[in-house]
């Protein structure tokens, strides 16, 4: 359909594992995330080892899954960050790892626990378009991210609107109160 190179996700893109951190050198109180294997922050530390609007990837834990982290954070040893070179829009490489989200997940091993070789990552096949066309699908698919996101944060309000309707015309319709002469 369009003119475009199709290469290997370790052609265009860097993938570095985290750093080790201990559970005893987390808190609650400190400023930045601390991404592993799993979908949420692990804790938080007082220091950062990526930037904002770096791909990781989970490695054990959650292997395969991939996330798009907005702000400075620890990638603790379990996690690759990919960062991609030269002319690839690296909010376009994360569309597509998620798009390929259950092809990353069937490369895992199933050793206890689960884990993403990083060889069988760095295969992961990219179609790679011109970076104008990389920045046009990233703007559309930003747009319709805001859209789900705006929908999921105003939906459970306009439910809980219309089950006050419901409940102020129930109790309207079936009051039953004698009509007065």
């Amino acid at each position: 359909m369009f003119g475009y190179a199709t290469v290997e996700l370790g052609d265009i893109a860097e993938i570095v594992r985290g750093e080790r951190v201990t559970k005893k050198d987390l808190t609650d109180d400190a400023q930045y995330p601390v991404m592993s294997g799993g979908f949420n922050p692990l804790g938080y530390l007082d220091k950062y080892n990526r930037e904002a609007n770096t791909i990781t990837v989970a490695q054990y834990g959650s292997a395969g899954y991939v996330n798009f982290v907005t702000e400075k954070f620890w990638a603790n040893d379990v996690c690759y960050s990919i960062f991609p070179y030269g002319d690839i829009n690296n909010k376009y490489l994360y569309y597509v790892l998620v798009n390929k989200q259950e092809y990353i997940y069937s490369l895992t091993t199933k050793a206890i626990p689960d884990h993403l070789p990083k060889d069988k990552l760095a295969c992961v096949k990219i179609p790679l378009p011109p970076l104008k066309m990389q920045q046009e699908i990233v703007s559309i698919l930003d747009k319709f991210s805001a859209l789900v996101s705006d929908i999921s944060t105003g939906l459970p309000a306009e439910i809980k609107l219309r089950q006050q309707q419901y409940e102020y015309y129930r109790d309207k319709l079936l009051s039953f109160k004698p009509i007065s002469d």
